[in-house]
């Protein structure tokens, strides 16, 4: 509801600049490599770094929140809930299947838990609008235009132009090593480790698992809650996890996207870092707003 700020022209012209750099003739660079932080579960390649992150989304959407909030409560409401605040890393980032066999022994397929709880805002007094309140409804419609240019003064460009830049950059980067003899090869290889270890690998467009676990039962149904078919997954996430382990396939297939994604920041660098700009400079006055009207 909130995010649907209008797209600012410095925005949407970052947008059109962005360009494919002759995709279809694209060379790698071959220095570029992925970074794989095992302790919280990430694969992080180059374009990453112009990509804003789920912590600075959470911290423009309160500032945002607040701003309308200034506006409903004259009127009689207190606004939307806001998200919880919390210290949770990212979800494991498994594109390329599963990769740590010691999560894997523990969680099978599940996710670890957050470390610590979500920080919830206070409720205030009589609660948080309802959404469905036709009155509030009709008091958000007359704030939203008043207070629209402050909200955009707070928000990325990933939430004014629906996407960020980088987005497309890293659609191309895949495409084009999905496409390279290096990736086939890759797959080959843990292909074969899955075979030689009972299981039998999907086929190149269903990712990277095995038919074995997209055979398991649903967790939270009752033949998965047994203790019989947990073992089970963890048995077939282990073999998963060490064979891509193994093949260091999770390692490969980053360093191939990443070499791609190189090659494309070079000839978008200038729209890219404006728009890291942006960002930064609109997180700074949504900290700002947050600390004096929270």
């Amino acid at each position: 509801m909130v995010s649907a700020c209008a797209a600012g022209s410095t925005a949407v012209a970052l947008a059109v600049t962005l360009s494919g750099c002759g995709v279809g003739t694209l060379q790698p660079d071959p220095t570029a490599t992925a970074r794989l932080d095992r302790d919280n579960g990430q694969i992080i390649l180059p374009l990453d770094e112009y990509l804003s992150s789920e912590s600075t989304e959470t911290t423009m959407t309160l500032a945002r929140l607040a701003i309308l909030r200034s506006c409903l409560e004259p009127k009689g409401h207190n606004g939307v809930k806001p998200p919880s605040r919390d210290d949770r890393t990212e979800l494991e980032d498994r594109r390329y299947g599963l990769w740590l066999p010691e999560r894997a022994r523990t969680h099978g397929f599940g996710l670890p838990g957050p470390p610590s709880p979500a920080v919830e805002m206070p409720t205030p007094p009589g609660g948080w609008s309802d959404e469905d309140d036709p009155a509030f409804n009709a008091a958000y419609d007359e704030c939203v235009p008043e207070v629209m240019d402050q909200m955009e003064a707070v928000s990325s460009p990933m939430t004014t132009m629906g996407s960020s830049s980088a987005v497309p950059l890293m659609l191309q980067a895949s495409v084009k090593a999905k496409e390279s003899p290096e990736w086939a090869t890759a797959r080959d290889d843990w292909s074969r480790c899955l075979t030689d270890a009972g299981l039998t690998p999907v086929g190149e467009d269903d990712g990277w698992t095995s038919r074995e676990a997209l055979a398991l039962p649903a967790p939270e149904s009752p033949k998965g809650r047994t203790d019989t078919a947990k073992r089970e997954e963890i048995r077939i996430a282990v073999i998963e996890a060490e064979c891509n382990e193994q093949t260091n396939l999770t390692q490969r297939l980053g360093d191939i996207e990443a070499g791609y994604q190189a090659a494309l920041i070079k000839g978008n660098e200038a729209a890219l870092a404006e728009e890291k700009r942006i960002t930064a400079e609109r997180l700074d006055a949504a900290r700002a707003y947050l600390a004096e009207h929270q």
